[in-house]
């Protein structure tokens, strides 16, 4: 007996049977309710609330999966054991390894496990048809072209796979197919009886299965949703058909049929009942009240949508006096919004089970194993190798981890740094930095740490590299898992999870495991001698283990329900909240069809081979999907869409919600967030600390609340906004920069350009985490030294003016040579490209060293001293300002001294090398910044007799470019024009003694190529001209200025005080501790310091005596 009970959703139907299933107790009949898999849980629950305890004496709800266990176990079935997922696929590797050379289309299936894995999903889908191998060899031989191919290649793998399967094993595909097989053989028959329900069509298999229980003499009744078994809405198409084909087979067979349009009272409210009536109809629909039960919230974007979404969940449970369970979320393509709506529903304190299954190979596990095969065939890149030590099982804890990958970072090694036996011996702080006892110590750490990590894959990367059969490369890996003693690991870190109560993660490392080891058994078991390289072999297992997942399971039966459109399976919904209501996600088709494009597909019809996925089918597949999902509330239903979706492209809404908007005559409303944000207890926290800057009404409302209902916690919050940064106490600034005050040229500038920069660097000596590079610092300090060698050694060969360019050259190719050598150890653990752009410096240095020569060949002042360190120069005494407490000692080093002699004096001038454009300007000295070359020639003015045996005189100080200049033009130059605007790139910046005997001893020429001096018939002029008298100005100024810098480092200031001398020249561009400082100007008592760039004119006004008004 057949009968079809089919009616519009939310008539009853699922109803009706439950209750006439609880009428036939003590009838002697038995009841099976067959129902989809994801269903057979509450479906039992809710038969169980119907029937009571007796249910399970003579009734039973049954997925097919579950029918087919119960009647192979009756039956006797297979001994053979059905394969797991990873069973499966290796299954396929081992038929497509044995096929490859008569293959036509998937030959390339024998080594790419990809591959593997897609004629596998073929397969599962040809079975689910019924499609034999037979079909397909006989369809492929009536099918000319790619088609053709396609199927003589699926045919002979479909057949070699079974064959493969055979050999001890069953496959899961065929579970069904067994099934219907079985029935006639079973004890169901005439006095059982099947109810199926949930199902909008069926497979050809399930179809089988109910064939073959009709055959049996049982009693089976369909529920199908469907407005008319004839004519009727589209949205019933696939209804119709599946009814259709149930009654042909039944008329074919004499089996009796009866067909039942339920007609019972909708259970739903009123509006609801309309709107499933009328959603999919054009007519024209009486206006009526949607009650409040149907609404339409927009809201700006997805995040503010899963907000919605959580505060109207909340509204309902409070206002409505429903439980969390009566919820449900949905949304097309929700695993876009999972981690929105996750965390959402978490500030808002909403419990909610989305049913998230684990991405495997995210797990510490499969994820070592993933990443060494990377390793190992991948080039040792440094991602792959931490990601392999991250997971906690590579040797080395989480400090030990950072230690190593800071040092790779730093030098940015991969490759054959890793492999090569000889220890790494680059400086652990970058270039240029010397070797003491705690960097020596520190390699010595790091070279251990690298040895730890990288062993026991060089072990696996041999015998890997060595293995040629799959059972060989599973004992490679297994001898890896020994090595790192993997099972123990494991169980020490299942028992601290259980120790912690973290029951659930505890026993999915167990369950890891226990996949990982039977996965590795599967593949020497089922591959053993077939061939099989690392590569091949690594993608294969890789790949196995991602077809296995870890569900989770709600920690609560009372929470809301989210999930894809189509999963929305539970009965008693009594209020949905559909998300993502737009025209490109409802309804949504699947874009993939597999293997079979769908003109293949079309054609394959043609030749009785029906696997759907085509146009009118999948569009109403989608249709049916979206008309059973909206019917499943019982009270209200909620639309919601952002109005603009990525990269702030308009959305328009769903079919749906125009349906909704036409039917009610209702508009959508705006999310209103800050009145939902005041519903829950976090985000109305939130809303009120943004009272405490401003805020709006929402936010003094929450303000309000807390301080009547939790003052305290008002209190903690306006305390935290009344924060500043404070000050360091007196024994704080001692701890961190030490009894005496040393400030260098560099502190002195940091400290003038931020004061909290200045803590960040030199107090907590926070760095940032940048390799080492060839950047700006790196560069100088090549420069600087390869111009200190060449020029000490041009110096002690009688000076450039002895020596030609020749020399100069050679000179530098010599030094630049002994750097590649000493300091970047032959370019050993460097790329190629780093090698290539360092060797492009090269020219840069010859021709910076050439015109530093031609500078010296024009002066009558030569090189005396090289990198002068004020600090360890025994003929210096130190350099100290300002009494007791505040005493500061000033260090430096200054690039070059040169001198002149000249009449029983001795004129000095301080050279300092620049790598980048920094020019002297004469403002920054006003406002405390770039001193170090005044420090040093003051310096040297009051302390220098000894060291060099003359009285001093200070003769200026000059700023040199050491960089080779790119001339820029917009038009072609001609060769004479080129000379003079490269010229003008070398003029140098700084001060110069304005005294004609000094500017003629600096450079021989009325026409200076170098000093910053112009000649007029008056002599010469310029800018960087000054009196000694103004250079005692400039000394008193910085004595002064130092004096408070060091008041203020005592007085523990660490305010953010940067200064602003441009929209594009502030000490926030390209700050290292941006993120960490968090300045707003204005706020907290703190603000930009004004440094604007005024003429010499105006700064000497302000030095002797003025203020900073007028021209700048």
């Amino acid at each position: 007996m057949l009968r079809i009970l089919y009616g519009e959703a939310g008539t009853g139907k699922s109803a009706a049977i439950m209750d006439e299933i609880r009428r036939s107790e003590g009838s002697g009949v038995r009841c099976i309710l067959l129902v989809p898999e994801q269903y057979s849980h509450e479906a039992e629950r809710e038969l169980c609330s119907v029937c009571g305890d007796g249910l399970s004496l003579y009734a039973e709800v049954l997925s097919f999966t579950g029918l087919a266990r119960e009647v192979s176990a009756e039956c006797g079935g297979t001994a053979d054991e059905f394969l797991d997922k990873g069973g499966r696929l290796l299954c396929m590797a081992l038929a497509a390894d044995g096929l490859y050379s008569r293959l036509r289309v998937y030959g390339a299936a024998r080594h790419r496990a990809e591959i593997q894995a897609m004629l596998l999903g073929a397969i599962d889908e040809l079975k689910s048809a019924c499609v034999t191998s037979e079909q397909l060899l006989a369809a492929a031989d009536s099918c000319e072209g790619a088609l053709g191919d396609k199927l003589f290649d699926l045919g002979l793998i479909l057949e070699a796979y079974d064959g493969v399967v055979a050999n001890g094993s069953a496959d899961p595909a065929d579970r069904l197919s067994v099934l219907a097989g079985q029935i006639e053989r079973s004890s169901i028959g005439a006095d059982t009886h099947v109810f199926v329900d949930g199902f909008t069509d069926f497979t050809a298999q399930e179809r089988r299965v109910l064939e073959a229980l009709m055959l049996s003499g049982a009693y089976l009744t369909v529920c199908l949703s469907c407005d008319e078994l004839g004519e009727g809405s589209e949205v019933f198409a696939l209804g119709r058909i599946t009814a259709s084909a149930l009654l042909r087979f039944a008329a074919d067979n004499g089996i009796e049929t009866e067909k039942i349009r339920w007609t019972g009272e909708s259970t739903k409210r009123r509006p609801l009942s309309v709107f499933a009536e009328n959603m999919f109809s054009c007519r024209a629909v009486e206006k009526s009240d949607p009650d409040g039960c149907i609404r339409i919230v927009t809201a700006p974007d997805m995040n503010t949508e899963c907000e919605l979404a959580a505060s109207e969940a909340l509204r309902l449970v409070r206002d409505c006096g429903c439980r969390w369970r009566d919820i449900a979320v949905c949304a097309k393509g929700f695993d876009d919004y999972r981690l929105l709506l996750e965390s959402a529903f978490s500030r808002y304190g909403v419990p909610v089970y989305t049913a998230r299954k684990a991405d495997m190979l995210s797990k510490p596990l499969p994820s070592l194993i993933s990443a060494a095969y990377e390793i190992i065939l991948g080039g040792w890149e440094a991602d792959d190798v931490f990601e392999y030590l991250r997971t906690g099982f590579g040797g080395l804890d989480i400090d030990e981890c950072d230690e190593l990958e800071n040092y790779v970072f730093t030098w940015q090694l991969h490759g054959s740094a890793w492999t090569r036996h000889e220890p790494w011996t680059l400086h652990p702080d970058g270039y240029g930095k010397e070797f003491d006892e705690r960097s020596t110590l520190t390699l010595e750490r790091i070279n251990l740490l690298r040895e730890t990590a990288r062993a026991p894959l060089m072990r696996f990367s041999e015998r890997a590299n060595a293995a040629l059969t799959a059972s060989e490369q599973a004992r490679a890996l297994a001898a890896l898992f020994d090595e790192l003693g993997l099972a123990e690991s494991l169980q020490a870190r299942a028992d601290e999870l259980a120790a912690a109560h973290r029951d659930t993660e505890a026993s999915e490392c167990a369950r890891l495991w226990d996949i990982t080891v039977t996965a590795l058994e599967q593949c020497a078991a089922i591959l053993g001698d077939t061939q099989a390289d690392a590569e091949y072999f690594g993608r294969l297992f890789t790949l196995i283990l991602s077809r296995y997942d870890i569900g989770t399971i709600p920690v609560s039966l009372d929470c809301v329900t989210a999930g894809e459109t189509d999963r929305m399976r539970r009965r008693n919904i009594k209020h949905l909240i559909v998300l993502g209501a737009t025209d490109d996600r409802i309804p949504g088709t699947d874009t993939d069809t597999g293997v079979f494009s769908s003109d293949e597909r079309k054609r394959l019809l043609e030749m009785d081979i029906d696997l759907g996925g085509m146009g009118d089918s999948e569009l109403w597949r989608a249709f049916s999907t979206v008309y059973n999902c909206l019917t499943l509330p019982s009270e209200s239903l909620t639309f919601c869409y952002a109005l603009s979706g990525a990269g702030g492209v308009q959305q328009r809404p769903a079919f749906v919600v125009n349906r909704a908007r036409a039917i009610f005559d209702i508009d959508a409303e705006p999310f209103d967030i800050d009145s939902a944000r005041l519903s829950a207890r976090s985000p109305a926290l939130e809303l009120a600390a943004q009272s405490l800057h401003g805020g709006g009404t929402a936010a003094a409302s929450a303000a309000e609340y807390f301080k009547e209902s939790e003052p305290g916690r008002l209190r903690e919050l306006e305390l935290a906004a009344s924060l500043s940064r404070g000050r360091l106490s007196r024994a704080s600034v001692r701890a961190l920069y030490g009894e005496r005050l040393r400030l260098s040229a560099s502190r002195i500038d940091k400290f003038a350009s931020c004061r909290f920069a200045y803590f960040m660097q030199y107090a907590l000596k926070a760095r940032p985490h940048e390799p080492a590079g060839f950047s700006a610092p790196e560069l100088g300090t090549f420069v600087h030294r390869i111009l200190e060698q060449v020029t000490r050694e041009a110096v002690s060969m009688g000076g450039y003016k002895s020596i030609g360019d020749e020399t100069v050259r050679a000179l530098c190719d010599k030094y630049v040579s002994e750097y590649i050598r000493c300091e970047l150890n032959d370019f050993r653990d460097k790329s190629k490209r780093f090698e290539y752009l360092f060797r492009r410096l090269i020219s840069s240095v010859h021709q910076i060293a050439l015109d530093l020569a031609d500078e010296l060949r024009r002066s009558d002042f030569e090189p005396l001293s090289f990198e002068l360190d004020f600090a360890h120069t025994s003929e210096l005494p130190p350099l100290e300002l300002g009494d007791g407490e505040d005493k500061l000692v000033l260090t430096g080093i200054a690039d070059r001294v040169d001198g002149w002699l000249h009449e029983g004096k001795l004129y000095l001038r301080i050279v300092d090398y620049k790598t980048g454009r920094k020019n002297f300007e004469l403002s920054d000295v006003l406002y405390g910044m770039n001193l170090q070359m005044l420090l040093y020639l003051f310096s040297l003015g009051e302390n220098g007799h000894e060291l060099y045996g003359h009285e001093i005189v200070p003769a200026g100080v000059l700023y040199v470019p050491a960089r080779d200049e790119v001339t820029k033009s917009d038009f072609d130059l001609s060769d004479e024009e080129l000379k003079k605007k490269r010229g003008a790139s070398l003029r140098r910046s700084g001060l110069i003694l304005n005294d004609p005997e000094v500017i003629a001893a600096m450079e021989h020429s009325d026409t200076p190529r170098y000093i910053p001096v112009t000649f007029k018939k008056s002599g010469a002029d310029g800018d960087a001209l000054v009196s000694a008298e103004r250079l005692g100005v400039l000394a008193r100024h910085i004595d002064k200025t130092l004096c408070e810098m060091a008041s203020e480092l005592r007085s523990g200031s660490i305010a953010a005080d940067p200064y602003y001398a441009g929209q594009q020249e502030t000490a926030c561009t390209n700050c290292d501790y941006f993120d960490a400082c968090r300045f707003r100007d204005g706020e907290n008592g703190e603000s930009m310091r004004i440094t604007p760039h005024l003429k010499a004119t105006k700064v000497w006004n302000v030095l002797e005596g003025g203020k900073i008004d007028g021209e700048i």
